[in-house]
């Protein structure tokens, strides 16, 4: 190999290797603004009002389901609150 090949081939070593640290970084922002649509940052007057609305929804709720059925619902609300979110932010962040 000559001198010139190796030096074009350490070029685009270099090059490539630049690019995927470049990738990784768009993707570790994307994967930011995801977290932080998905999981928004707590407001605390907010959960000074929710906290015993949930207690009572859960002290009628958990007696007249159970435990099973109550945990299995709450899974499911969880997951359409999530999917509510990324569907509700979905334009916000552009």
């Amino acid at each position: 190999m000559s001198g010139t090949t190796r030096a074009a081939l350490a070029e685009r070593r270099a090059q490539l290797v630049t690019r995927a640290h470049l990738d990784r970084a768009r993707l570790s922002l994307a994967l930011h603004q995801v977290h932080a649509i998905v999981f928004p940052a707590p407001d605390p007057a907010r959960g000074a009002r929710v906290r015993p609305a949930a207690a009572a929804i859960i002290g009628i709720a958990l007696p007249l389901f159970g435990m099973t059925r109550f945990a299995r619902l709450l899974r499911i609300a969880s997951f359409a609150l999530t999917a509510y979110r990324i569907a509700r932010n979905w334009n916000g962040g552009r």
